[in-house]
């Protein structure tokens, strides 16, 4: 490694470290920012092994590097998750599989050690968990990209737009570059090292950046949906009335494939202007969310209904907008914490005769 790869190795270092202590009081807020904390720690402990090499084997900084290098790709992909999916709550399976990174070679590592074998006299066992732990670190972090780039147009959030569309996304594809040539190709030429340091340090000043000069909650905070407003402000006084009657009477919101530039071209409202009204006056996280709100109204009030008590679930998700009956069953459920099935039964079977 040069001179010049453990200064920009360190600048990245201390980059990580600065924007973890300054969101330490925000810890408490939410799920992303606790696990975007422990991502800048996870990139900190994979520096180690630049900053401070030679590292001896089964010390301290080689135990940091060994759990925060392998521990990186899942917590990424839980980050992306997080902020930039629509899991704003992750389920425990998630953080298992996620988990995965770090316990098969963590568990490999240790039971060399602790039994005194060497792995590579299994040929087949050693290959497996190699290539098998590369393409599984690959396919979180082509996940976490594909997450970033397919949610894009749907974000209602300017700020988070711009991070989505540049940052996260490069760094995704930095990641998976990196994973590439540490894992399979391990090229030598010392430029290879001294560049990895410098995009690194120039991602992390980079989300600094974002993170610190743009406001912070278009990042991180979670937008509760509710009802729209029926006191409007006098500036949006034509507009909203326009959306709101666009899903309720004329149900744009089952038209497949309807996007936020397809509803602005059918209300002839500038789309940067719809994407402000929906957040920043209906409190509408994205788009999604926007559509899946009027989509679970009609299919509970159909569901409380005699008359649609032979309707089949399915039948009723399709012709409300959703495109399959798992995307509708997971809306459903986290908006009345009931399965559409249990939800028709519990209602039905109160309702007077």
């Amino acid at each position: 490694m040069t001179v010049f790869g453990i200064f920009f190795a360190s600048i990245a270092f201390a980059q990580l470290m600065m924007g973890s202590l300054l969101l330490t009081p925000l810890w408490k807020t939410n799920q992303s920012i606790r696990l975007y904390m422990l991502l800048m720690v996870c990139c900190c402990c994979y520096l180690t092994k630049v900053i401070f090499a030679p590292i001896a084997f089964s010390s301290f900084f080689w135990w940091l590097e060994l759990v925060g290098g392998n521990a990186l790709p899942g917590v990424f992909w839980l980050v992306s998750l997080s902020v930039f999916g629509d899991h704003v709550i992750l389920k425990r399976r998630q953080y298992a599989l996620a988990s995965l990174t770090l316990l098969i070679p963590f568990a490999a590592t240790t039971s060399q050690m602790l039994f005194s074998y060497d792995i590579n006299n299994f040929a087949a066992l050693a290959a497996t968990i190699k290539y098998g732990g590369t393409l599984l670190e690959l396919l979180f972090i082509g996940h976490a990209l594909l997450i970033a780039v397919s949610h894009w147009r749907g974000d209602l959030v300017q700020e988070r737009r711009y991070i989505r569309g540049g940052v996260i996304s490069v760094s995704a594809l930095y990641i998976i570059l990196v994973i590439i040539n540490d894992e399979i190709f391990k090229f030598q030429w010392p430029g290879v090292e001294l560049l990895k340091s410098g995009v690194m340090a120039l991602l992390v000043t980079a989300i600094n950046f974002f993170l610190f000069t743009l406001k912070g909650s278009s990042l991180f905070e979670t937008v509760k949906q509710v009802q729209p407003d029926t006191c409007v402000p006098e500036a949006n006084a034509h507009e909203l009335p326009r959306i709101i009657d666009a899903m309720e009477q004329d149900k744009l919101y089952r038209q497949e494939g309807m996007t936020i530039a397809g509803l602005a071209k059918a209300l002839s409202i500038h789309e940067y202007k719809l994407r402000n009204l929906i957040n920043g006056e209906m409190n509408y996280r994205n788009f999604n969310d926007f559509l899946n709100h009027y989509r679970i109204r009609e299919v509970t009030e159909k569901l409380a209904q005699p008359a649609f008590s032979q309707t089949p679930v399915l039948t009723l998700a399709l012709e409300s907008g959703f495109r399959s009956l798992s995307s509708f069953n997971k809306a459903f459920k986290n908006t009345h914490q009931l399965t559409p099935t249990e939800y028709r039964k519990k209602v039905l079977s109160s309702a007077p005769v």
